[in-house]
């Protein structure tokens, strides 16, 4: 039964049972309603009945294929697939990669055959009216065995290269910036593409170390968490005035304040102080964080270029992790009003229903080294506080998700963030994103909840995320009925 039919089906029992007529659907306006997907499904022989099963149950009229990865996740093959190796699932064509010393075999994915997921995925897309955008999310792995790539990635404060999350490639290398911008051209030139999507999931060294968390380091036990120093990072900082080796010794400083704290040794004056302290004994930890973003919106700024010198009608645009709506420092850090100077679009990750757990963890973790004096619970309290929302009981907001509310305040505040320089906004709503077991879990209803709360912030579009393989076919149906009750479908 088609979602159309379904859902009038469901009309005809409510009038049997005496239930109000549902209201008729909003006149139709154009909108961008898109779909991210794992190419392992498309480079099968189901393609075609799935975008006929995206765009007749969920209105969709966009693909986001995740069309670079070295992730199993991402390809959408079982993790840890024995030889599995990930890559371009397009053709890479080396002309347009200049100074990258990336070789075809170390870009190519080898999988499905090695076939052109991309030029097989465009003309069939189109038959259903789909446009596609590929959606390069950076990895945070570095490719085990290929020395190409492991240049590319950060150097610890140790003089160690890391090797995975929560470090990941230098955005000031220009070798990796040859390679990511060569991706950006690649695609608007050899393909039909509707646009593209670039994102990256992961802080920098200054909160990685704050919040405890730990990086897998080449030829070390752990580690890797203080980043970058390579030889770009370096000159750059020495050309913006700042004194490496001082930054180097606030960095091993800020190492041991949170090595006490996971051997429970709290600092004297309680571990604000102690954090603030470090900040004025070593000033070069903000300005090396500063050096640090700028190098991100420099990368983002130069992927905006490449993308209109190769074809000037293509939008380029941003995901925007969903940890900038939990922490107040990459809050400050992700600044919309920087942004919007290099974008057409943003997505703004508004997961609500795993919104809950991600959020309790963070509060656990997040910021040991700020709000160490306070129970998690406590932290949660004045993060909601700081950041101006209000949910669930720190204890419940597992079992419970966040609200519509949180979808709808965070997409408007993108809106405002943006608006002025005409930059849509298109949020990527939760449908079934895979949480422990225990916690909540979405509902029609909740998902019809979040599309209704993603329109009345102001955004332009929808993303209906994070990937088709993880929704539950009610689900989706669900967000395409409330896109047509709203004339979005």
């Amino acid at each position: 039964m088609s979602a159309v039919s379904a859902g009038t089906t469901l009309a005809g029992s409510q009038l049997l049972s005496g239930q109000t007529t549902p209201a008729a659907p909003a006149p139709r306006q154009a909108t961008m309603v898109a779909m991210p997907i794992s190419v392992a499904i498309l480079a099968g022989p189901e393609l075609d009945r799935i975008l006929g099963d995206m765009r007749e149950r969920g209105g969709v009229n966009a693909l986001f294929p995740f069309m670079y990865s070295h992730e199993e996740h991402r390809a959408g093959v079982p993790e840890r697939s024995p030889g599995f190796r990930g890559g371009n699932y397009a053709t890479p064509h080396l002309q347009y990669y200049g100074d990258s010393p990336l070789t075809y075999e170390d870009m190519k994915a080898p999988e499905f055959g090695g076939i052109d997921v991309l030029a097989r995925v465009i003309p069939a897309a189109a038959k259903h009216g789909i446009k596609v955008f590929p959606f390069v999310l950076e990895d945070n792995h570095c490719p085990e065995g290929m020395p190409h790539w492991e240049q590319l990635y950060e150097i610890d404060v140790h003089g160690r290269r890391v090797g995975g999350h929560p470090a990941g490639p230098c955005k000031r290398n220009p070798h990796y910036r040859a390679w990511l911008g060569g991706v950006v051209e690649d695609y608007a030139r050899s393909y039909d593409i509707g646009g593209m999507m670039w994102g990256a999931e992961r802080g920098s060294g200054f909160l990685n170390v704050l919040s405890g968390e730990g990086a897998g380091t080449r030829g070390a036990a752990g580690g890797g968490k203080a980043t970058c120093f390579c030889e770009f990072c370096q000159k750059a900082g020495r050309e913006a005035g700042i004194d490496v080796v001082r930054t180097k010794a606030g960095f091993i400083e800020l190492e041991k304040f949170m090595q006490e704290r996971r051997a429970g040794r709290r600092p004297t004056d309680g571990y604000f102080s102690g954090f603030w302290r470090l900040l004025l004994n070593y000033p070069e930890l903000v300005a090396w964080e500063n050096l640090w973003v700028r190098g991100r919106h420099e990368l983002q700024a130069e992927l905006h270029r490449r993308m209109k010198a190769a074809n000037s009608a293509l939008p380029m645009g941003w995901h925007i992790w969903q940890t900038v709506t939990f922490s107040p420092f990459q809050r400050a850090e992700e600044d919309y009003a920087v942004i919007k100077r290099f974008s057409d679009f943003v997505r703004p990750a508004v997961y609500n229903n795993c919104a809950g757990e991600r959020f309790q963890s963070f509060a656990r973790s997040g910021l040991g080294g700020v709000f160490g004096d306070l129970s998690p619970a406590l932290t949660a309290e004045v993060i909601c506080r700081e950041m101006g929302f209000s949910e669930a009981p720190y204890d419940r907001l597992a079992a419970t998700g966040f609200s519509a509310g949180y979808v709808e305040r965070e997409t408007r505040r993108a809106v405002e963030g943006v608006s002025d320089a005409g930059v849509q906004v298109w949020p990527g709503i939760d449908i079934d994103i895979p949480v422990p077991a225990g916690t909540s879990h979405c509902t029609p209803e909740g998902v019809k909840a979040a599309v209704r709360a993603v329109f009345a912030g102001g955004a332009n579009g929808i993303i209906l995320s994070r990937n088709y393989v993880e929704m539950k076919p009610e689900n989706l149906s669900a967000a395409g009925d409330a896109l047509r009750e709203l004339g979005r479908a």
